[in-house]
């Protein structure tokens, strides 16, 4: 196995176990065990736990962004992101376990704030770019991906609470009310 795919490895297992253990309550000996490599080739790749962490966060939004690489704006359907981001609480919960796990170390600890800052703006440009193909108004724009990024974070994590909970009639009428919204700036 090459250095890159060990490196790889680590972060893979990083994120599973930062995702379901915590960033406090995960340790560099759980991590190695989930990538089945030994704890003392993780100091040779990482620091510490915590360039490990944003080593993860970085490889997340790498390959978020992956998927839209080549894609020119007006190409990029509002519907279809809003369906992906939709998806990844039943295909990918970690990923949301992995955001709220940053949310929190970035509301408790100084050196994660500027980093969880970034998370929610990168999120909020993400949005940004294919509402622009729905003619809102670039002052708007940005508030709009706003509040719905906050849906997004805010129904996937009731959806982890509540099996009962209908995502599917949540995204319909979520829709709904983009739709209203576009048609009366129209008018």
């Amino acid at each position: 196995m090459s250095a890159k795919d060990k490196r790889q490895r680590l972060i893979d297992a990083a994120y599973k176990v930062f995702s379901r253990k915590g960033f406090n309550n995960a340790s560099i000996k759980d991590i190695a065990h989930e990538a089945g490599i030994t704890p003392g080739l993780v100091h040779y790749y990482f620091k510490n736990k915590e360039e490990l962490l944003f080593s993860v966060q970085s490889d997340i939004q790498e390959r978020y962004h992956i998927q839209y690489d080549g894609k020119k704006e007006s190409e990029m359907n509002p519907l279809d992101v809003l369906f992906e981001i939709k998806s990844r609480v039943e295909k990918d919960p970690d990923w949301y376990r992995w955001r709220y796990e940053l949310y929190s170390l970035g509301l408790k600890n100084d050196p994660y704030k500027q980093e969880v800052a970034n998370i929610l703006l990168n999120g909020r440009e993400s949005l940004s770019n294919p509402l622009k193909n729905l003619n809102v108004e670039a002052k708007e724009t940005d508030a709009l991906a706003g509040i719905l990024l906050a849906c997004f974070d805010g129904l996937a994590l009731q959806k982890m609470f509540d099996d009962e909970f209908d995502l599917d009639q949540t995204y319909k009428l979520l829709i709904d009310l983009l739709e209203n919204y576009l048609k009366k700036r129209k008018n």
